[in-house]
């Protein structure tokens, strides 16, 4: 049986993937699992903190990488991979460069590709950028749509796409913070010192705990000036609150943190890259979030955190219908006030645990689709080969 091939590049992407191919190995399926290294230590971490080890390293992340680069190393660099292992299917997650870059280059050699996370939109090309442009992309090309929602899914036959090729499977990212939720309570794993000092600190005085994460480069660089001055001037104004913000290693966000001096607020506290269990707990251990992720809305809306969006528009329009996520945008007046809202006690009642975007078994639905579809189509083709080179070797007995 050919392998399926697993293609990640950032840490989302791999946190999402690791459910899948735990899957894949349980139901027996020989799977590869290549990493592009766009994000190289990132990525390592989820490696080792699921126990993982990649059977192809390609570590094409460089200082000051941008995406046409990415683009074209990504692209020569999977073509080689495919013509090495010959894998019957490639399976891609969500929309960096290494999913469009990796599908693309499966489409060339005429490997079908499954898209996970697929039919996320907003419709507009420049948000996020590049991430809606790649999906899009992936979506033309992939022969299985892995779609998280109905809202998804919806998309994705708006857009066309065959109903027989489109599934709606719930997001992994459920699944993965399903396996790492048993983790923590179980203390399989550690909390860094000053993370859990900080917790109980803020705990023990009674405060109301915000997580910012914010990242995105059509912020850049007056949006995030704004969400940070934001943060600064709520903490000033309510000491009470203490907001946790593990900072994205990107200069511009260096550059601005330092610029507005957030270390001088005893109620901000300030961390380098968490790891992802440590994100995990954090996440359980806050009242709200702000962010500009796309996958930390879908993580603090399946745990019950109320969240707001720092983005114009979101691909996630889920949460927000109910009523657990606000679209607040980057202006400064309009954060202040969607946090007054958001810390209100008669409004953090509202966001509960929520499966709008899995019940943890995702993975398992995506097996169970690639088991009824792919493989038995596999079999169809190898048994077709089989028929004509025996009548090809029946043909040149004959005529001998």
């Amino acid at each position: 049986m050919q392998p399926i091939m697993l293609v990640v590049g950032t840490r989302p992407e791999g946190i999402k993937m690791v459910p899948v191919y735990f899957a894949l190995k349980h139901a027996g399926i020989p799977v590869i699992l290549c990493s592009t290294g766009q994000h190289c230590a990132l990525l390592e971490e989820v490696f080792t903190l699921f126990s993982v080890t990649p059977d192809i390293r390609l570590s094409l992340m460089k200082p000051d990488q941008d995406i046409s680069y990415l683009t074209c190393a990504i692209l020569e660099s999977m073509k080689l991979v495919y013509l090495q292992y010959q894998p019957s299917l490639v399976l891609v997650q969500g929309d960096t460069t290494t999913v469009m870059a990796a599908a693309l280059a499966a489409f060339y050699e005429k490997i079908p590709v499954g898209h996970i996370e697929a039919g996320l939109r907003t419709g507009d090309m420049l948000s996020p950028y590049p991430e809606e442009a790649n999906r899009c992309i992936v979506g033309l090309l992939a022969q299985y749509h892995f779609a998280p929602t109905s809202l998804a899914t919806g998309n994705l036959l708006a857009e066309g796409k065959k109903r027989e090729t489109v599934f709606c499977v719930g997001n992994t990212v459920v699944d993965a913070l399903r396996i790492l939720e048993k983790k923590i309570k179980n203390e399989e794993v550690l909390i860094r010192p000053d993370l859990l000092l900080a917790i109980k600190n803020t705990d023990d005085f009674g405060y109301k705990k915000v997580l910012v994460t914010a990242h995105r480069r059509e912020s850049f660089p007056d949006g995030i000036v704004r969400i940070i001055n934001a943060v600064k001037k709520y903490a000033q104004l309510h000491p009470d609150v203490a907001f946790f913000y593990p900072y994205h290693p990107n200069p511009i966000i260096i550059d601005a943190l330092f610029d507005a001096r957030l270390e001088d607020e005893k109620n901000i506290f300030l961390f380098s890259p968490l790891v992802y269990h440590e994100l995990v707990f954090l996440l359980q251990s806050v009242d709200c979030v702000m962010t500009d992720s796309g996958g930390i809305q879908e993580e603090a809306v399946s745990m019950g955190k109320n969240v707001l969006v720092l983005r114009e528009k979101t691909e996630r329009m889920e949460g927000v219908w109910q009523g657990i996520a606000v679209l607040v945008g980057t202006q400064e007046n309009a954060i202040l006030e969607a946090l007054e809202n958001a810390l209100d006690s008669s409004f953090k009642q509202q966001a509960v645990r929520n499966s709008i975007y899995g019940d943890g078994f995702s993975a398992d639905r995506i097996v169970e689709v690639i088991k009824t579809l792919h493989l038995k189509q596999q079999e169809k083709n190898e048994s077709a080969c089989d028929y004509q080179r025996k009548g090809y070797e029946y043909e040149k007995n004959i005529s001998q």
